[in-house]
């Protein structure tokens, strides 16, 4: 067995696992999630996803020493598993048990004090991009600085068409994002959805390409962030959708991606000018 194929077999075994580890919870309280439950396609998506989901971290942090993603998955998976896992347990009620004026089981379930591995479930495609957003972020970070050693990620691809990264980052972004609100029912007019499209892109494209070309750290990890916020706040949201915000008013959070890296670049110039090290 060639030694690059361990990390690879090792990461599948802890996909594995991690999906087991959601579903199984769920199914624990009653969940009706089970292979059965809905067709093909959607049990694939969902149990294929859980994989990914945790399959793909480790094999970063395995490959090459990434520790970021995994940090990001292993917050938002204990954040999902202790609020499931810890009292009041969920409650099943049928419709009509909470409306008076309905006559008679209606079939559509309110679950109460639960769906949290669900939320977390949900949306795994939207926690891998940001994961490999933040592992893009470490990978340029620990290659130009001297804080810790090198990741090992090749780097020709990226000095090379650093661009074209950004590009590819940001559409995936986008394609994550959209795909999110539309699962929300926030997809609006087609000239919404491109609108949200085109932002999705430059949101987190203009920050990657600022790492990769002109070495400008902090809006790639800020947009990455901001981004992770939007759907865990539309998770729990009230009245109101964050992530309806988000992907519509994209330049706002543009915007504030680059107030740091505006600040950065101030500091940088202060202390090249004065004959200090770059910050």
């Amino acid at each position: 067995m060639r030694r690059p194929s361990l990390p690879l077999l090792v990461a599948l075994l802890v996909g594995l696992i991690h999906a087991v580890a959601v579903i199984g919870v769920q199914l624990r309280y009653g969940y009706d999630v089970g292979p059965a439950a809905s067709p093909l396609h959607v049990t694939l998506w969902r149990y294929g996803g859980l994989v990914v989901l945790g399959a793909v971290q480790v094999w970063l942090a395995l490959r090459y020493r990434l520790v970021t993603p995994l940090a990001l998955v292993a917050v938002l998976a204990a954040v999902a598993f202790h609020a499931e896992l810890t009292p009041p347990d969920p409650v099943f009620r049928d419709v009509a048990e909470l409306e008076p004026s309905v006559e008679g089981p209606t079939g559509i379930t309110v679950v109460e004090n639960g769906l949290h591995l669900a939320k977390y479930a949900g949306p795994w495609y939207v926690w891998t991009v940001a994961a490999g957003l933040v592992g893009l972020w470490e990978a340029v970070v620990r290659r130009r600085r001297g804080w810790v050693p090198d990741s090992g990620v090749p780097s020709a691809t990226l000095a090379t068409n650093p661009r074209l990264v950004a590009v590819v980052a940001g559409l995936a972004h986008a394609l994550a994002s959209v795909a999110y609100a539309w699962g929300w029912g926030m997809s609006g007019t087609p000239v919404g959805a491109g609108w949200a499209l085109v932002g999705g892109v430059a949101v987190v494209g203009v920050p990657v390409s600022l790492l990769l070309t002109a070495d400008v750290v902090w809006p790639t990890l800020v947009a990455t962030l901001l981004f992770v916020n939007s759907v865990h706040a539309q998770q729990y949201a009230g009245p109101g959708d964050p992530h309806a915000l988000y992907a519509g008013g994209w330049f706002v959070f543009l915007a504030v991606a680059l107030l740091p890296g505006a600040f950065e670049y101030g500091l940088r110039r202060v202390g090249r000018r004065f004959g200090g090290q770059p910050v």
